[in-house]
């Protein structure tokens, strides 16, 4: 779809409601100014708030030429894979799971190697931060997972800018070959995730590979006006959603994972409320908002906004801002059912600054820093999750959140996450204070 096209599309009303779409419905944050004390029932995701859609209004391509580029670009690349004949599906490869099911996902841990002391390379040992590309290529199930996730977003949010139903049918296609199909579809267990060759088959540690189902369910949610979609898919993924968090609750490595301590822990709690909201299985969701100062938050970042885990490994700069991802996602949560308050702590009640607000503070006012730690050069290295987190903080907390994103977007010319969180870019007025880049074609779209 061109760009000409695009601008049509996007300059009236109806159209540029659908803009919003892609940042409440995906977020939930139809409920992001709620402050109650007590739990209510989670807002529907697609939800929208009247401001959002009248911020959205206010999105025209004319004074904002890079959102309309971004736009584009997403559409092109929905474009290219519905002209595709690619699927994806963890049975597309010749590594079999201990299991002998090929229908089981397995993979290897990213940072393990042959051990070269020995004969046969086993037991493998470790090089954090270093990753083993062989064990993270094309054909292993994790990349599988990896595109499988960013296509079925690609195809959603263009779907929702658009409302063209040949992105419905694609994304349905590739939902119904890798999760549901007979042959190919997954099975709801991540069982021989994160396998160390001579040590163990699977840990629990590998849970935090299916975060990436949860980019799969804003999809879903997106995808819900398409007839098309709705009839292919129906409640498929909601059992298979359900099946998949019995087994990480009550499963051997569920519960391994659940008692890490650093972003593991997060991201294993992120996952637990983000499905069990799905499914709609209220008390599990708010079993895990109810404890997450104290059992997550509070232990993990200093006074200060220093994440220690996060710090001592060989990329801090990556391990800190992923880290915030699942604190700052699960702020959204909470905010959806009138809890962000006890998800901020008692600091916010007493006027304080919380803790996450200092931990992100902390990382946008050291992240050069920490990029020479981590011995990257500093314009070499996507801001996209740096600043969706400084969006979501900004819709939640604080407006200068949401100004330093924009900074962020001006400077590396990533303009993606604005598609999924609005804000205002006047890339004509704003380029010369802010010295922007002009807008950068090749770092691909901020993931749902």
């Amino acid at each position: 779809m061109s760009l000409t096209t695009i601008k049509k599309s996007i300059s009236t009303p109806l159209s540029m409601a659908t803009f919003a779409i892609s940042a409440l419905a995906l977020a939930t944050l139809a409920g992001h100014n709620s402050r109650a004390n007590t739990p209510s029932t989670p807002q529907p995701a697609s939800d929208l708030s009247s401001q959002w859609q009248q911020q959205a209004q206010e999105l025209t391509p004319r004074e904002a030429p890079a959102l309309a580029w971004a736009l584009a670009q997403l559409t092109d690349n929905a474009d290219k894979l519905v002209a595709s004949q690619e699927t994806y599906s963890v049975t597309f490869n010749t590594a079999t799971p201990p299991s002998g099911n090929p229908r089981d996902y397995t993979s290897t841990g990213p940072y393990w190697w042959p051990n070269p002391a020995t004969d046969d390379g086993l037991p493998w040992v470790r090089k954090d931060g270093v990753v083993n590309r062989q064990v993270r290529g094309r054909q292993t199930d994790s990349s599988e997972l990896n595109h499988f996730s960013l296509a079925t977003g690609t195809l959603a949010q263009a779907y929702a800018y658009t409302q063209n139903e040949a992105y419905a049918r694609k994304a349905a296609e590739l939902m119904e070959v890798f999760l549901f199909d007979t042959t190919t579809g997954m099975t709801p267990n991540f069982r021989y995730a994160q396998a160390i060759p001579g040590i163990t088959d699977g840990r629990g540690i590998g849970i935090i590979e299916s975060r990436k189902f949860i980019s799969v369910i804003k999809a879903h949610t997106l995808l819900q006006n398409s007839s098309i979609y709705r009839h292919q898919i129906a409640d498929k993924l909601n059992n298979w959603i359900a099946a998949y968090l019995q087994w990480l609750l009550t499963s051997p490595n569920g519960i391994e994972e659940s008692r890490t301590h650093n972003n593991h822990a997060s991201f294993y709690d992120y996952q637990i409320a983000y499905f069990a909201q799905f499914i709609g299985d209220h008390s599990t969701l708010y079993k895990v908002l109810d404890k997450l100062y104290k059992k997550r938050i509070q232990p993990q970042i200093e006074p200060g906004g220093k994440q220690p885990h996060e710090l001592e490994r060989t990329r801090p700069y990556h391990y800190s801002v992923f880290n915030l991802e699942a604190f700052w996602g699960l702020a959204l949560l909470a905010a959806d059912g009138g809890q962000l308050d006890s998800v901020l702590g008692p600091s916010h009640h007493n006027k304080q600054v919380p803790l996450m607000v200092q931990a992100l503070d902390y990382v946008n006012q050291a992240q050069f820093s920490l990029l020479e730690q981590s011995n990257y050069a500093s314009d070499s290295v996507s801001r996209e999750p740096l600043i969706q987190v400084n969006l979501i903080a900004g819709y939640l907390y604080d407006q200068r959140f949401k100004d330093y994103a924009k900074q962020l977007m001006l400077k590396h010319g990533e303009y993606d996450c604005a598609l999924i969180y609005p804000v205002q870019i006047n890339y004509a007025t704003d380029s010369s204070a802010a010295g922007a880049k002009k807008i950068d074609k090749g770092d691909g779209l901020c993931q749902l």
